[in-house]
């Protein structure tokens, strides 16, 4: 069953958590960050079947709500969306008997906003991630003041961004090969000027400018971007015919998943 908690520190704030049958103290962890919907629980259920059947935890944090709606940029010091996930984190480590200092990450929308600066800011608690469908992106440029690049900012004193450190974590981005509308974006020519028009070409900057990244410290590659034909943005169709769950499980977990169930849970 998935279960919907309110956080025993804060109770204002929320989390969903699935639990595998006979799931042990070393069952892999899969966190799932979405965008701002009112299905929300709806659409992190339909993980179940695959966490179920390949034995992994879930557990997704409730970042739509108006305490945390800077989430896709982590927030501020008041309100940091990383600092919520970290408590969540700490409470299923409690409360499932496990270690969930490392975990799996995955992201939509504005959820692949917040995972991918995530997994910048806090690399060494990131095993590998699938970043799907992001909005805009920050850029590994130390140039570029924070969100926009990774130089410092005030606003997170104590978070530094180590390329050295975020490289190394294997980042798969998903975007469907229609998620090219413009329009959303015309308020942000300056986000425009340095990323792209729409989703699937910042997504293609993005990886590009990760690699370039990686190139420049002599290390290897490890981005990868999916185009994915026939779907643009949104998430049921990503799940019926763009197959996104069989495409998350495998990239993160190097697993297959049933075609059908994967599909009958995304109805």
């Amino acid at each position: 069953m998935l279960l919907r908690r309110a956080l025993r520190s804060d109770p204002t704030n929320e989390y969903l958590l699935y639990r595998p049958t006979g799931a042990s103290i070393d069952s892999p962890l899969l966190v799932v960050v979405l965008g701002a919907s009112r299905h929300w629980q709806q659409q992190v259920a339909t993980f179940i079947p695959a966490c179920e059947r390949l034995g992994v935890t879930l557990l997704s944090p409730g970042m739509g709500g108006s305490a945390h709606a800077g989430y896709r940029s982590i927030g501020r010091e008041e309100n940091r969306a990383d600092v919520f996930l970290h408590d969540c984190l700490r409470e299923v480590s409690l409360l499932a008997g496990m270690d969930a200092t490392r975990f799996r990450l995955f992201g939509h929308s504005s959820g692949a906003q917040f995972a991918h600066r995530y997994l910048m800011a806090h690399p060494h608690r990131v095993e590998s991630a699938v970043i799907a469908g992001a909005r805009w992106y920050t850029f590994p440029d130390t140039t570029r003041k924070f969100p926009f690049g990774i130089r410092s900012t005030k606003r997170l004193p104590d978070i530094a961004f180590n390329p050295e450190q975020y490289l190394r974590v294997r980042i798969t981005v998903l975007e469907g090969a229609l998620d090219t509308e413009v329009e959303v974006f015309r308020h942000s020519e300056q986000i425009s000027a340095q990323q792209g028009k729409h989703r699937l070409e910042r997504a293609r900057r993005w990886v590009a400018a990760m690699k370039a990244q990686a190139q420049a410290h002599a290390m290897p590659s490890m981005i990868d971007l999916i185009e994915i034909d026939g779907v643009d943005h949104h998430f049921g169709p990503l799940c019926r015919e763009g197959r996104l769950i069989q495409r998350i499980f495998w990239s993160l977990f190097g697993a297959t998943v049933d075609e059908q169930s994967a599909i009958t849970s995304c109805q």
